[in-house]
């Protein structure tokens, strides 16, 4: 797969972190890191924002309007269904409502409302003259992404559970450590066809900008410094929680419940 352009990658990192403070939001503020589906909506989403911004702005080269209009235009309708996704998905998070204009959510993101560099700047030129060739990049299929940000998520739950598994097989003993074992074994049971099938997907569309160079190297640094601790009591509960929902992989990357509104004065 082919790197992004440099030009493109300076322009888009900058819309995408931009750290300008927001007003406050009905509900929640700041960016979700403990959360990977909230997390992943606010990348994908800035992302899309920042093509959106670019694309206008190269709207106004007549050297390039041409080619990149067409070029987002058909990138914007096949990605149409996951940038919905994402507002709905942040709506709810931030406003407790799906039904959010974008540009509230731009405002809470504190993303950037428009671009830094003049309309006659060479590295707007540069940008334009690429973006036909990015977006028909595997980096830039926001659909894609989501599907490999879920399956990282799972095989991170995984991982995350296995070294408790092991930490706590150490901790029980007698009548607890064979109950603990049935929980696991039937917890493995359920959700390890779902693990594998998200595993071969990540073997089969590792993205270019993982933190890795393989899946498998990925997957095998995960579980190597994957680490558990606690008491007994601790695995007690965590053994106990093997049986709920939360402990499935299906819920890996579900989202957060909703936070009550502040209370009228």
């Amino acid at each position: 797969m082919r790197r992004l352009p440099p030009a493109l990658g300076a322009l888009l990192f900058a819309l995408a972190t931009h750290a300008q403070e927001a007003a406050a939001p009905p509900t929640r503020s700041g960016y979700a890191f403990d959360s990977p589906r909230v997390l992943t909506q606010q990348r994908l989403f800035g992302l899309a924002h920042g093509i959106a911004l670019l694309a206008g702005a190269c709207r106004a080269s007549p050297p390039h309007a041409p080619s990149s209009t067409v070029a987002y235009m058909a990138w914007q309708e096949r990605q149409a269904p996951t940038i919905a996704a994402a507002v709905a998905d942040l709506g709810r998070y931030y406003f407790g409502s799906a039904a959010v204009e974008p540009a509230a959510l731009v405002r809470q993101l504190a993303l950037k409302e428009a671009l830094d560099p003049a309309p006659d700047a060479p590295e707007l030129a540069a940008a334009c003259a690429t973006l036909p060739e990015a977006l028909a990049q595997p980096r830039y299929d926001l659909a894609a992404r989501w599907r490999q940000e879920e399956a990282m998520a799972q095989v991170v739950v995984a991982a995350d559970i296995a070294a408790r598994d092991r930490h706590c097989r150490e901790r029980l003993s007698d009548l607890a450590l064979q109950l603990h074992t049935a929980r696991y074994d039937t917890w493995r049971e359920i959700n390890e066809p779902l693990l594998q099938q998200a595993s071969a997907r990540l073997e089969r569309e590792w993205p270019v900008d993982a933190p890795a160079a393989t899946f498998a190297a990925w997957r095998a640094e995960l579980y190597r410094t994957t680490r558990a601790g606690g008491s007994t009591a601790d695995c007690l509960a965590f053994s106990a929680s093997l049986k709920q929902p939360d402990s499935a992989l299906r819920n890996a990357f579900r989202l957060p419940p909703p936070q009550p509104g502040p209370t009228p004065p």
